[in-house]
């Protein structure tokens, strides 16, 4: 007795208290433990000597769907973590020492889990093989809030920088930087104009955009979805609006925007910086009217014509259109025998009669030289010969008139139009053609 005080509480030796039934006891006590303990050989697989109960219930899978996975316990491992794991085993084996290891591992659902093994290499007379004596514990849960520890830090993490990045952009970003929180519906806009540096804050934010005019009626439906979505899920993205934010009236603004979000995935904020584009987009509009018209008609030239009128019938497949190649009687003689400059001018006025009684829910262009082409929307064909009569009246020109019904081809409208408009001239000048 005195001799067995000697050792330390935790010495394998004082399990000589046990005495001959010692085995019983240890299987009694390998039955009850809740961690999973096996033995396992190393060869060019690990091979299971010995499972516990508690391993089944550990690894997550039932005793007899295991059964084909006893001469190789590494099959259910995901395969990085098995081949890792065999080498370090492998590595293991000449230094005799335990290995610790986590690993994960698919359970029969095919859910994954982490799993912590520690294991001693044993002596045993039964096979020249390795033998190791491990003990299994499922570490997943430990794992998963180690994981969110991380989110959240990460997420506290970018949280500072973004902080820090918005503060330094309000100190030297020409603009206006904003913060919206969705939790108070409050804005908070910062200026840093040449004649405007101050802060405004703005309660009750939603309300506040519905009573003044902040943005412009025309675009506050994109604007408040845009704004929403931002609220609802991270979101990086820019928004091109009219807006009195800047003073002076309507103006483009361009707003570039981002969400951030706490380690749950709520989104605490939306901020960004607001720029006035008003001038460049004035320009690029000013620039794009002139590529799309002709310089003398100021109508659309013939391929962007063909262009806005294919989209007009495909946007509103059930209008009513009607397609009108017109062009000008005995032009050649004019020029002939006044001049091109004179020809113009015809040109040019006849161009703005068809504008002055075909401008609304209908598209002009000119084809080449003293040919047009017009296309109508929802008026009815015995009223676009009226209109078109009533012009031949003040300058001649022979037209045919075609419908153009959602699905027909370009061309093949095209075709008609011009074959009504040529039977028109077999029979006489200034007239109309139908087909």
């Amino acid at each position: 007795m005195s001799e067995w005080r000697g050792y330390d509480i935790t010495d394998y030796r004082r399990l000589d208290y046990l005495g001959k039934d010692a085995k019983e006891w240890l299987v009694m006590l390998l039955d009850n433990i809740r961690a999973g303990v096996c033995l396992f050989e190393v060869g060019e697989h690990i091979h299971a000597l010995y499972l516990n109960n508690a391993y089944f219930d550990c690894i997550g899978w039932e005793k007899s769907a295991y059964a084909s996975k006893h001469d190789d316990v590494f099959s259910t491992l995901v395969a990085e973590d098995a081949n890792a794991f065999y080498e370090h085993i492998v590595n293991h084996v000449p230094k005799e020492k335990m290995i610790e290891y986590e690993v994960r591992s698919r359970r029969q659902d095919g859910k994954i889990g982490w799993f912590e093994v520690k294991a001693n290499l044993i002596e045993t007379t039964y096979t020249e093989r390795p033998v190791y004596l491990a003990v299994i514990n499922d570490v997943s849960e430990i794992k998963e809030k180690d994981e969110q520890i991380r989110r959240f830090q990460r997420a506290n993490s970018d949280f500072l920088v973004q902080e820090e990045r918005y503060r330094m952009l309000e100190a030297t970003a020409l603009g206006i930087l904003f913060e919206y929180f969705p939790d108070k519906d409050k804005m908070v806009f910062s200026y840093n104009l040449p004649n405007n540096r101050k802060r405004k804050e703005i309660e009750h934010y939603q309300q506040y955009i519905k009573q003044f005019p902040l943005v412009h009626s025309d675009h506050i439906e994109k604007f408040t979805q845009a704004l929403a979505k931002a609220c609802q899920e991270v979101t990086e993205d820019s928004l091109e609006y009219l807006s009195t934010v800047s003073g002076g009236g309507y103006r483009w603004h361009v707003t570039y925007y981002k969400s951030v979000a706490d380690n749950s995935g709520k989104i605490i904020s939306v901020l960004g910086r607001i720029r006035d584009i008003h001038d460049s987009k004035m320009e690029a509009e000013r620039i794009n009217y002139r590529a799309e018209r002709d310089g003398l008609t100021n109508v659309y030239h013939k391929d962007v014509a063909f262009d806005k009128m294919t989209e007009y019938v495909n946007e509103a497949p059930f209008s009513k259109f009607y397609f009108t190649i017109l062009d000008l009687d005995d032009f050649k003689q004019i020029n002939d025998q006044f001049g091109h400059q004179y020809g113009d001018i015809v040109i040019k006025d006849f161009a703005d009669i068809l504008q002055t009684n075909f401008a609304e829910d209908s598209v002009i262009g000119r084809f080449g030289g003293d040919e047009f082409i017009l296309l109508t929307k929802n008026i009815a064909l015995a009223e676009v010969r009226r209109r078109l009569s009533y012009i031949q009246q003040k300058i001649h020109f022979t037209a045919g008139v075609v419908e153009w019904k959602y699905g027909d081809r370009m061309d093949k409208v095209f075709e008609k139009a011009d074959k009504a408009m040529y039977d028109a001239k077999s029979v006489g000048k200034n007239g109309i053609g139908m087909n």
